[in-house]
C-alpha cells in the first residue's frame, strides 16, 4: 500500500488544503462564521474552480493523512469502478466527505455526525468521469490530531485451479472479490468439476463471465449453485449457462436474497479434457 502523509506546515504550499472558506480568500475562516467550509454538510458542500484547480494529485489505494481544517485531492479512476473510502476520525474532529467530479458536481458525500466518527463512501464511477475530486472537511479548527483516509478500488486477481477442487465440500476458497481463473478439467482423471466458494451479503450482485477455450466444444455448463450443488435462481430463471460451439461464452449476473452467505461457481465438463477462463465479480 502506498503512503503519503501530509503535514500541517505543507499547506503553505498547497491552497487546495487551506481551513478557509470555499472561495478566492487566503484567510482561515473560524468555524461560527457563516460562510465556513466547515459548516457545510452533504446536504448543501460545494467545490469552486479555485479548489478544483489547486487540489493535490494523489491516487487510488494511497493511504492519506492530514491535520487541518480542509483538504482537497484529486485522482484518476475508470469507468465502473467500485470506490471505497474509509476514513479514520480523530476523537476531537467530526470530518466529513464528498466526492465530485472535475465540474464541481457532487458525487457522494457522507456526514455522519459526532466527533472521531469515521466516515465511508462506496461509489461505482459513472460513464464520462477519469477523475474525482476528494474533499475532506471539518467543524473544527486545525489541530495537532490528524484523519486517515483511503480510497480503494478493487483489483483484478488471477488465481490458480487448485485440486481437489471437485465437490462443494471441497470448493476452492476465493477471499477476493474480483477474480479470474484459468481452469482444466479432465474426466478422464476424476475432474469433471471445479468448484469455486464466495462468501458474499444480501445485496450483492455476483456477475460470473466464462469461456471456453475449445469454442465450447467440451465443456458443459457453468452454474452458480448452493452448498448441495442446487442451482440458484434469478427471477425464477437458473444462474447457468450451457456451453455449445454456437455458444462458447457465458455471461450471468445473480442478486444475492437475504439469508444467502455464500455461493459456488460450478464448471461441468464434458468426457475428456478441456479448460476454460472464468471471471467472477461480487459487488
Amino acid at each position: 500500500m502506498n503512503k503519503l502523509i501530509t503535514p500541517i506546515l505543507a499547506c503553505t504550499l498547497l491552497t487546495a488544503c487551506m481551513g478557509e472558506s470555499d472561495d478566492e480568500t487566503t484567510s482561515v475562516v473560524a468555524p461560527e462564521s457563516p460562510g465556513a467550509t466547515s459548516l457545510e454538510d452533504c446536504s448543501n458542500v460545494s467545490l469552486s474552480t479555485t479548489r478544483i484547480n489547486a487540489a493535490a494529485r494523489t491516487t487510488l489505494n494511497t493511504e492519506l493523512t492530514f491535520d487541518n481544517a480542509l483538504a482537497v485531492w484529486r485522482m484518476p479512476v475508470s469507468v465502473d469502478q467500485d470506490l471505497v473510502a474509509e476514513m479514520t476520525v480523530p476523537s476531537d474532529k467530526d470530518y466529513n466527505i464528498a466526492f465530485f467530479d472535475g465540474s464541481g458536481n457532487k458525487l457522494a458525500c457522507s456526514d455522519t455526525t459526532g466527533n472521531g466518527v469515521d466516515e465511508t463512501i462506496n461509489y461505482t464511477v459513472a460513464s464520462g468521469i477519469e477523475e474525482i475530486w476528494v474533499k475532506v472537511w471539518t467543524p473544527e479548527l486545525a489541530s495537532r490530531s490528524a484523519f486517515t483516509l483511503i480510497v480503494e478500488a478493487p483489483v483484478l486477481v488471477t488465481i490458480n485451479d487448485t485440486e481437489p477442487n471437485d465437490t462443494p465440500a471441497t470448493a476452492q476458497v476465493i477471499t477476493d472479490t474480483w477474480t479470474t481463473v484459468d481452469g482444466t478439467l479432465d474426466t478422464d482423471n476424476s475432474d469433471a468439476d471445479d468448484y469455486y466458494k464466495y462468501t458474499v451479503s444480501e445485496g450483492d450482485v455476483v456477475t460470473i463471465t466464462g469461456t471456453a477455450t475449445d469454442n465450447g466444444a467440451s465443456l458443459i455448463y457453468v452454474a452458480l449453485a448452493d452448498s448441495d450443488s442446487n442451482v440458484l435462481e434469478e427471477d425464477g430463471n437458473a444462474v447457468t449457462h450451457y456451453f455449445s460451439e454456437s455458444e462458447p461464452d457465458a455471461s450471468l449476473t445473480y442478486t444475492v436474497p437475504a439469508g444467502v452467505t455464500e455461493v459456488y461457481v460450478w464448471m461441468a465438463a464434458q468426457p475428456g479434457a478441456t479448460s476454460y477462463t472464468t471471471t467472477v465479480r461480487v459487488r
